[in-house]
């Protein structure tokens, strides 16, 4: 046989998936439920006639026609559909830590410091993904936000038994933004916490009948230092970030401006001290004049340096980011031949075997064993064995690639469905 068992995510038990892979599982489960609708009903998708004209669909030679309508519907699709792929790495980023979260403002930073776990659970799922119980602690936090100019950081890192809080901003690629973008970061963001943190006699925060500057709530909850980093993961090319490629790239000088820039703000500022400064490394250790116990640092980092410093351990960004399942090319390139075969025979494998499900308790039977027991090898062997034994004649050879087997197709047109299903 050459029936292959795919690594499918979405024929996983939900409840039974960590943070990080639930942050694909609706958006992989939410395609294949629109792939599988693509390869059931010759409907679901269908070009106006000025569609069909600017494509070339009406032109079309007969014989490749209805591979490039399904080829144009299923891909069109996909390519459209944006759900699950916004922050998808700041929220990965993010699930590896408890204590890190994403979307860190300032108003909340009280709520982030009493709830760390609750508020990276928040920024990861939404307010959505909270039960009553969480929501409830969220909307009676004790804490008021009084002040009038807030700002938001991409990632942080709360570690309290280091007494540490990490900020990043993060940037995908040097180019991300563009050079405007990545000086802006120094000069209104960066610029904006620094002049925050630096004025004391601005309060911000109340609890009961007590008023907090920002530093002073630093203080409060034990904080000693604060890292505040532009964090930039790739180069143009894919590969990780470096200073070489983003001074090649012409987009470091932007980073040298905002440095300069924030430079200038600190000597204008009477109570803050620079402990330790690097022009080289864009870096900036500063402390303020009675709060010198704290320490406030600025810098830029580059591909591992990134998860290195955010979490004070050795991550690789790549293998954060890869995930080996097979759901989402599997079902597109297997939908994309069911659709073909769809408008061209109105049938094809997966209608049959929706059919045979619904005729046959046999393979009713089977199909739940392999979706229950999160489709193991051995179930979807004992299915595929079954249909080509006893069904063989309801799935005609034309209606399967020719450069495919027919029980390796059975296999990831059952798996597809599968996936759908569960």
């Amino acid at each position: 046989m050459a029936v292959k068992k795919r690594n499918l995510l979405c024929l996983k038990r939900k409840e039974n998936l960590d943070l990080g892979h639930l942050l694909l599982y609706e958006p992989y489960k939410n395609m294949l439920l629109k792939f599988v609708e693509l390869a059931i009903n010759p409907k679901a998708t269908e070009f106006d006639p000025i569609s069909r004209a600017f494509s070339g669909l009406e032109s079309v030679s007969e014989d490749i026609k209805h591979y490039y309508e399904s080829l144009l519907g299923v891909t069109s699709y996909f390519q459209a559909s944006k759900g699950g792929r916004g922050r998808y790495i700041e929220k990965k980023i993010s699930s590896v830590m408890k204590t890190c979260s994403l979307d860190i403002k300032l108003s909340e930073l009280p709520i982030w410091f009493t709830y760390t776990d609750l508020y990276r659970k928040k920024g990861i799922l939404t307010m959505n993904g909270l039960t009553n119980e969480e929501k409830s602690k969220l909307r009676r936090i004790d804490w008021d936000w009084i002040g009038d100019r807030d700002e938001k950081i991409d990632l942080g890192n709360f570690l309290s038994d280091k007494n540490t809080v990490i900020l990043v901003e993060l940037k995908n690629r040097v180019d991300s933004g563009g050079t405007s973008a990545r000086r802006e970061i120094w000069t209104k963001k960066f610029r904006t916490i620094l002049d925050l943190l630096s004025t004391i006699n601005k309060k911000l925060y109340r609890e009961g009948d007590k008023q907090f500057s920002l530093v002073e709530l630093i203080r409060h909850f034990d904080v000693r230092n604060i890292e505040i980093y532009i964090g930039i993961l790739f180069n143009v090319d894919g590969k990780l970030a470096n200073k070489h490629s983003d001074k090649a790239k012409g987009f470091y000088s932007s980073s040298e401006e905002g440095y300069r820039d924030l430079k200038r703000q600190i000597d204008s500022l009477n109570n803050i001290e620079i402990k330790e400064e690097s022009y080289d490394n864009l870096s900036l250790i500063l402390c303020i004049k009675d709060f010198e116990n704290i320490s406030i640092k600025f810098g830029v980092l580059y591909g591992n340096e990134v998860p290195k410093t955010l979490f004070r351990r050795e991550y690789s960004i790549s293998d954060l980011l890869i995930l080996r399942y097979d759901d989402i090319w599997l079902s597109l390139l297997t939908v994309i031949n069911e659709r073909t075969f769809l408008l061209k025979f109105r049938t094809n494998y997966m209608t049959i075997f929706k059919d045979i499900i619904r005729r046959d308790w046999k393979v009713r039977k089977l199909y739940d064993e392999f979706i229950t027991s999160e489709g193991t090898e051995s179930s979807l062997n004992k299915l595929v064995n079954y249909l080509l034994k006893n069904r063989q004649n309801d799935f005609p050879t034309c209606l399967f690639p020719s450069q495919r087997q027919r029980d390796e197709y059975m296999a990831d047109v059952v798996q597809i469905l599968g996936s759908s299903e569960a």
